[in-house]
């Protein structure tokens, strides 16, 4: 624990009334707590803590915010906001026996921290370490490129002609999922490859399942199945179609703002990129292809920079996250370049795909700088020769 004093700062009193209200607090800090959050009269206060706290942890800012009462549970979550500087993507948050654990759904928003939490105790603001690992399908396999020194290691081996892989997830917990394409299946296992479980498999044998995306806060995944947004447990339990088919729509890629509440997929029927609150509501159309044969897919998003990037056509493309105008990142070329999934790392503003063009995992910045090349797929044929892996999807991991 560490020594020092309190910098106490009571901000407000919530004896007497349980209705929606603000707490402001030191250095931006702030509670905004919705109505019938309590279920009883309490005194709410935030703090700029000095002593009290375990051990920070190396990636950590130095200012310790206590929510006080300690141990306050609410009915409804409270939105908590604290400053953040450059690079910190991260809240943690003090547990019993002297950790510090991440607060799940934490978003970073222009200067700050802001995150929903039912329970009070004391927060930090962290930085998020480089990832180390890139999880990808690669044809019939599911492998692991060790992003420090290339190392590959096979995480699940199938067999050719009888898999292929066409998106890859993984949770908070660090467990991987696959979506097979050749037998239609959602299946999972531990971050060491061990424990196989198919979580689901479609009644229908030409349903071509893709674009994985998971919300470990929430306990959901999300894919796209025979043109409908599908949506189930992470156990596979509970499967529903979130976004049904419909006439000249096709889903083919789903990514997700969990803490925002959204869901966004792009559909090849209408060459289109789209957006809906996480009950399905409120459907909106963020970009449009020029091109009725762009295909868009692969989507993924930055929620904190604003912005969301796509394959589509032989490019690699982004736009501000609200649809606004479009621009190409890589430019690529026709028959030779085919983006199939896209995995960001928000701190460093840098992108990993992989393409079916030259079968390969690629990494650059933003702006598409600084392309390299960091695994490519084994050749393999039925006739012998050739490179027929077609690497879809891609998943960052530390």
């Amino acid at each position: 624990m560490r020594d020092g004093t309190w910098a106490l700062v009571l901000l407000a009193a919530c004896s007497a009334s349980m209705d929606a209200r603000t707490l402001t607090g030191p250095s931006g800090s702030r509670l905004d707590v919705p109505a019938g959050a309590l279920k009883a009269p309490a005194d709410l206060a935030i703090t700029q803590a000095t002593t009290g706290f375990p051990t920070l942890p190396s990636s950590t800012g130095s200012a310790v915010f206590a929510l006080t009462p300690h141990g306050q549970t609410f009915e409804v979550p409270v939105t908590v906001t604290f400053p953040a500087s450059p690079g910190q993507t991260r809240l943690l948050t003090a547990q019993p026996g002297g950790r510090w654990a991440a607060v799940p759904g934490a978003r970073r928003v222009g200067d700050t921290l802001v995150a929903e939490v039912s329970h009070f105790s004391y927060f930090v603001t962290a930085s998020s370490a480089a990832p180390t690992r890139a999880v990808i399908g690669d044809g019939w396999a599911v492998r692991e490129i060790d992003l420090t020194d290339g190392g590959v290691r096979t995480l699940v081996d199938g067999m050719p002609m009888q898999q292929f892989v066409t998106g890859v997830a993984v949770d908070d917990r660090g467990r991987v999922y696959w979506l097979d394409n050749a037998t239609d299946s959602l299946a999972r296992v531990e971050s060491d490859g061990s424990g196989k479980q198919v979580l689901f498999t479609s009644a229908d044998a030409f349903s071509n399942p893709q674009g994985l995306a998971v919300d470990s806060a929430h306990g959901l995944v999300f894919w796209a199945e025979g043109g409908k947004v599908m949506r189930a447990q992470l156990d596979g339990g509970a499967v529903t179609t979130f976004i049904p088919a419909a006439s000249n729509s096709y889903a083919t890629s789903i990514a997700l703002d969990a803490p925002g509440g959204f869901v966004y997929w792009t559909d090849n029927g209408t060459d289109s990129i789209n957006r809906v609150a996480s009950d399905g509501s409120g459907r909106t159309v963020l970009h449009t292809a020029s091109n009725g044969q762009a295909n868009p897919g692969a989507l993924a998003i930055d929620v904190g920079a604003g912005l969301m990037f796509w394959g589509e056509g032989a490019g690699l493309w982004s736009a501000p996250l609200d649809g606004g105008a479009a621009s190409t990142v890589v430019a690529g070329a026709v028959n030779e370049t085919a983006v199939t999934g896209i995995a960001i790392d928000p701190d460093a503003r840098q992108l990993y795909w992989t393409d079916n063009g030259t079968d390969a995992l690629t990494r650059a910045s933003y702006d598409g700088s600084g392309q390299v090349r960091l695994y490519s797929s084994p050749a393999w044929s039925p006739g012998g020769g050739g490179n027929a892996t077609n690497p879809q999807g891609v998943a960052l991991t530390r």
